[in-house]
């Protein structure tokens, strides 16, 4: 196990004072630049390129880390971690000139006609990155290239769970050479948290990890008006329904599996619980063991297969399986007593009640439960476990599918597949209620950094058929007022379309104004 050395408190402070104060300077600078919005972007791009070059040079580093942490399986840390990051960063780098252009915004009522508006994204300004140990890579340098990329300052705090990694970021981090102040890494836990959280100098806080940690840093958040970006989890339901086609069921069950036990289990979005119709059960529980078996002939000491991340979790895990009344099936088997591994376990016959069934699970189990009447299905997840952070669903029903849509809410829902989604560029992943709130991806990474600014500009010449809102009122001024700045219904008072008058309404503002200003000049 690595020894981090936890950033002294006052060092802390410093820290966020020297982050705050980078993106004041910077927004100084760019006051006094030429073009503005080009030097911006160039600067953002060359920091992106920056971090995106450190990482490739740290690639085999960040690889053999992982695996020290937690036996991390050397295709998962590529695949899941390494490319989905070093795609991001350049998905970022090509877009974000788009991204930072400012939006042109038309608004035909009276008083706003003859203005300019447009909405600007703007940076938050100095944001802290709180990562989990589960994919901590990913889920650290993502959200730091977005907010880089929106042109925030950044404060990074990795977990501590996963310490060789928390050094590696922090050596890609220094060596990329970025200027003093625009990234800086703060290693700890709770007390460097506490910290952090509590701090009146933040701007935004986005944070990965669990629901219970994530209410926290909200209630700290709320008492600085911090505003926050929560991604947390829950226990996502998998449905194998009966309109299902049984062709495809070996092919469902390797993708449940991949997403069900890989990273041993330990993610966010994994499939928590499999729902199997009644009419179909059997013959899935007797393929899932035959998949199982072909998936994972042996998990032992030299397998590429990912452990927990502590003996905490793993005896967790041991006396959930202890004490669930369900039928195990587990995966062959031949570790050391050394290493904290549960191989991949399936559980039938499981019931609601079942010691698997009570919180999100977070390790290599998949109870497998039987269900006949789907409304009543849904009717339990929603009392125990709404609000999932994805759901998966193997129908070949739309409006099965649709049904189950409308009843469950979700973070995010998969069709006939699992966990993938989470690498559609330009598509927001996040979740809803208890599984978190904001989201990220692409073009929803930059809007999470930053914040909307509306920008309205008015001309002087048109005061003359806008003066009626100025004092002393009088009944003229208010009928004026009613007579043209009141849009007119295309309905009416029982909801009946009848004339659609908002096409109408500009042609007769002007009609109006045109008669006054004959008036005034006659």
């Amino acid at each position: 196990m690595a020894t981090l050395n936890y950033t002294p408190l006052e060092v802390i402070d410093t820290k966020i004072q020297s982050s705050r104060n980078f993106y004041l300077a910077r927004q100084l600078q760019l006051s006094h630049e030429k073009s503005p919005a080009k030097a911006d972007l160039l600067f953002r791009q060359t920091q992106l390129k920056k971090l995106y070059n450190s990482i490739l040079k740290h690639e085999e580093n960040l690889i053999q880390a992982m695996f020290q942490d937690y036996h991390r399986a050397r295709q998962e840390s590529i695949g899941t971690e390494i490319n989905p990051l070093l795609n991001a960063t350049l998905h970022i780098i090509n877009h974000l000139s788009k991204w930072m252009k400012p939006k042109r915004v038309s608004d035909n009522s009276p008083p706003f006609i003859c203005g300019s508006i447009k909405v600007e994204k703007i940076a938050r300004g100095n944001v802290l990155v709180i990562s989990p140990f589960n994919f901590p890579v990913l889920l650290a340098l993502v959200p730091v290239a977005h907010a880089i990329g929106a042109g925030n300052s950044v404060i990074l705090k990795p977990s501590e769970r996963t310490a060789h990694t928390a050094l590696v970021m922090q050596r890609i981090i220094e060596e990329a050479g970025f200027p003093d102040g625009l990234v800086q890494v703060v290693q700890g836990a709770i007390d460097e948290t506490q910290r952090l959280i509590t701090s009146k100098d933040l701007d935004m806080i986005f944070y990965t990890g669990s629901p219970t940690v994530g209410s926290i840093i909200a209630q700290e958040a709320a008492k600085n008006l911090t505003p926050c970006v929560l991604e947390l989890g829950g226990k996502s339901p998998t449905f194998i329904t009966e309109n299902f086609n049984d062709k495809n069921l070996k092919t469902a069950l390797k993708r449940i599996f991949f997403g069900a036990f890989g990273n041993s289990g330990q993610i966010c979005v994994s499939p928590d619980y499999l729902l199997v119709h009644e009419s179909k059960y059997n013959k899935v529980a007797a393929l899932a063991k035959e998949v199982l078996i072909e998936m994972f002939p042996e998990v032992n000491d030299s397998t590429e297969f990912t452990h927990l991340i502590s003996e905490t979790a793993y005896n967790t895990t041991l006396k959930k399986l202890e004490a669930t009344s369900g039928e195990k099936f587990q995966a062959k088997s031949d570790l050391s007593d050394t290493n904290i591994c549960v191989p991949p376990t399936l559980i039938f016959n499981c019931q609601w009640e079942d010691s698997t069934m009570q919180q999100e699970n977070f390790a290599p189990i998949l109870p497998v439960l039987k269900y006949s009447n789907l409304d009543d299905t849904l009717d339990k997840i929603i009392a125990t476990h709404n609000n999932p952070l994805v759901q998966y669903i193997f129908s070949d029903s739309n409006e099965e599918i649709s049904h189950i849509l409308l009843r469950l809410k979700s973070g995010d829902c998969v069709i006939n597949d699992t966990i993938l989604h989470v690498g559609i560029q330009d598509a927001p992943f996040g979740g809803i209620g208890n599984s978190g709130y904001g989201n990220y991806g692409g073009i929803y990474g930059f809007n999470a950094f930053t914040h909307e600014r509306t920008f309205f500009k008015q001309p002087f010449w048109n005061d003359v058929f806008l003066s009626m809102r100025y004092a002393p009122f009088t009944q003229k001024k208010t009928k004026l007022i009613k007579a043209t700045t009141r849009n007119m219904s295309s309905f009416d008072k029982n909801g009946h379309e009848y004339w659609y008058l908002n096409k109408w309404f500009p042609l007769s503002f002007l009609i109006i104004i045109s008669g006054m200003l004959y008036k005034a000049l006659v």
